[in-house]
């Protein structure tokens, strides 16, 4: 289905550059082809966002990109900020408290959303905090709202609440006591599927002659990686797309006594090594189609980091037919486990 908000967001920038403003996008989507062909670049543009993939492909457009996790310290003033809302209301607030801290005089934050995203909600309590005078409108199946920059300071005890967002956070679950923030995927809990995965290892291990060298693709706060503590690895390392799923997997692998290397990376673009064990929980969206296509990218990118006698091991939802997309890339596919849901595949090269 089309994401009308994405085109509602296109409308605003383009307005937005053609009148000259200086604009900052605070990007927390993914960018469709047809999405892609509509931007262009624009000095008067800069984007923000905590996704590498997104980063890597606005640089590839020329667009000026700021990759953090929603860092806004060092930035400017801008006439026009532009935030289509995230699914955390965490970021949601977080990004609004900061974004009207970094407003010109006559600046204005535009928020785009759809009425499952809880804009009008949202519009009202930013409005009430900050004494502003905004609503959402409708714009044909989604909402836009314009909120001025405030007149007057607002202390961050009573700025709206973001849960604390730009700090990590210890939590306690199931005995396993672990550092993560919100918006990392699974962020306050202990992955069913990545737990099933973790059960595996030493099974699928004792075949494996030398582990010297170990790779956790898309590891979000670290998990996988820590359950191979068992292995006397030389080598490890961590990659996610996102930004706070790396400062989280950094803390808890300090925090363990886990010597790994952490990258933000898009899928282990940047590696050129190759590892005795892959390990991974690839994200995936609704739907057999997406689902695939991310499954894809997970296991192209762990076949070119494969030497001959690596394991690379996989855990999915049973709905994902792992063992047929995994055929193109890999000789020898197994299910080694599956419950709740979830399916684990060894695959060999």
């Amino acid at each position: 289905m089309k994401d009308a908000s994405l085109d509602q967001l296109m409308l605003v920038l383009s307005n937005a550059l053609q009148n000259r403003e200086q604009v900052l996008w605070v990007a927390d989507e993914n960018l469709s082809p047809e999405v892609m062909m509509q931007l262009r670049s624009d000095t008067a543009l800069t984007a923000m966002t905590n996704r590498i993939d997104v980063a890597d492909k606005l640089k590839g457009l020329g667009v000026a990109v700021c990759a953090s996790d929603f860092d806004f310290d060092g930035l400017g003033n801008f006439d026009r900020i532009v935030y289509r809302l995230s699914k955390e209301k965490a970021i949601v607030h977080h990004v609004i408290n900061q974004s009207l801290q970094h407003l010109t005089e006559q600046g204005v934050l535009t928020l785009i959303g759809g009425k499952q995203d809880g804009i009008k909600s949202i519009v009202k309590n930013a409005s009430d905090t900050y004494g502003l005078n905004a609503k959402a409108k409708k714009q044909g199946v989604t909402y836009v709202a314009e909120l001025p920059a405030p007149n007057v300071d607002v202390p961050a005890d009573t700025a709206l609440p973001d849960s604390n967002y730009a700090n990590l956070r210890q939590i306690s679950v199931g005995g396993e006591k672990f550092w993560t923030k919100p918006g990392i995927f699974g962020w306050d809990k202990v992955d069913r599927g990545s737990q099933l995965l973790a059960e595996s290892l030493p099974g699928v291990c004792q075949y494996i002659k030398s582990v010297d060298s170990i790779l956790d693709l898309g590891c979000g706060w670290g998990y996988l990686m820590l359950q191979t503590k068992f292995l006397e690895a030389a080598r490890r390392v961590a990659t996610d797309n996102n930004v706070a799923a790396v400062l989280s997997a950094e803390k808890n692998f300090a925090e363990a006594g886990m010597k790994v290397l952490s990258l933000v990376d898009d899928c282990g673009a940047s590696l050129q090594e190759r590892f005795d064990l892959i390990v991974c929980n690839p994200p995936f969206h609704q739907g057999f189609s997406q689902g695939e296509a991310v499954t894809l990218k997970f296991l192209q990118a762990a076949r070119r980091l494969s030497r001959r006698s690596t394991r690379a091991v996989f855990v999915v939802n049973q709905f994902i037919p792992l063992d047929r997309l995994g055929a193109q890339y890999f000789s020898r596919i197994q299910a080694v486990a599956s419950n709740n849901g979830f399916t684990v595949y060894e695959l060999r090269p």
